[in-house]
């Protein structure tokens, strides 16, 4: 038996790739498994309204104390510590200053100055689905920040503006966590010689694709892209972190294999490419991606 284990990359969620279609939904009407939302009849899944975690007989859904639902399996945070860098900090402080170059140069090869990883969120909105677990809710605006423009005659109105399509959100959590691309690297590089530079403000450009081929560094583009216009993100940084939050729109019933974040709306490079673990969409459905890169200093 090997006393290595295989890093986690990716959470094991064996059921996210099941559907909520609208073959099912009209099962659950049928059944009466559903519930009505401003004048909108919304299914329900569950198996039975008395055991909300049950469907399609799976255990298929949880929910948290802070109302997030999401399936068995699902990561919250990634699956990493900061105990090595402080070890390193405190050894550096109070022993010698040269063990953590020591460390590095026998672990790596090299010193290590700052490294660079990047992690990938998210949050499905299930269109026209209600929550599991608060089957009983009349006449609130959806509980999702996914939201969109309306201009359906049974979409309600709240706070002056029409919502879009009711549904509930399912917490999918932490899917991906990698290194960045080695073009991402180039274009790093391309920058500190450039004049001019400005490609970095434009890594917000979100694309999903369909295609689970494992992840590379070498790579330049999605496997197999939806064909969905890739979505502008919204940035944000703390003193080691950007983030750029995008929000893509189904437009047919497929499953989302893969995100990756880009310089430009079309072409251009790649800062990375995740594996998502699956994402069962339909029609109208949203998913909410963050993805975060991370430089940490090293002690």
């Amino acid at each position: 038996m090997s006393l290595l284990q295989a890093p986690a990359r990716h959470p094991n969620v064996p059921f996210r790739r099941v559907p909520l279609t609208e073959q099912q939904a009209e099962i659950q009407h049928q059944r009466g498994l559903y519930t009505v939302q401003g004048g909108v009849w919304l299914p329900i899944p569950v198996d039975h309204v008395k055991r909300p975690t049950v469907f399609l007989n799976r255990d298929l859904w949880r929910q948290d104390a802070q109302g997030r639902v999401f399936r068995p399996g699902t990561r919250m945070t990634a699956p990493r510590s900061d105990w090595q860098h402080q070890a390193l900090a405190w050894l550096r402080d109070h022993v010698h200053e040269d063990i953590p170059a020591l460390y590095y140069r026998a672990v790596l090869g090299h010193d290590l100055h700052v490294s660079m990883f990047g992690d990938l969120y998210a949050r499905h909105f299930h269109a026209g689905w209600a929550n599991p677990f608060e089957p009983d809710r009349f006449d609130v605006p959806p509980d999702s920040p996914l939201t969109h423009d309306c201009d359906k005659p049974w979409c309600p109105i709240r706070d002056g503006k029409q919502y879009a399509e009711f549904g509930f959100i399912e917490t999918l959590g932490w899917l991906s966590g990698a290194k960045v691309t080695d073009k991402f690297i180039n274009e790093t590089t391309d920058e500190l010689a450039s004049a001019v530079a400005t490609e970095f403000a434009d890594f917000d450009s979100h694309e999903v694709g369909t295609s689970s081929q494992a992840e590379d560094n070498n790579d330049t583009a999605l496997i197999t892209t939806s064909g969905i216009a890739r979505a502008a993100g919204t940035p944000s940084s703390t003193a080691t972190t950007y983030v750029s939050v995008g929000t893509i729109t189904a437009d047919a019933t497929e499953s989302w294999e893969e995100h990756g974040l880009f310089n430009n709306t079309t072409g251009a490079a790649l800062m990375d490419r995740s594996l998502t673990g699956g994402q069962a969409v339909n029609s109208s459905d949203q998913v909410e991606y963050t993805y975060t890169i991370t430089l940490n200093p090293e002690a």
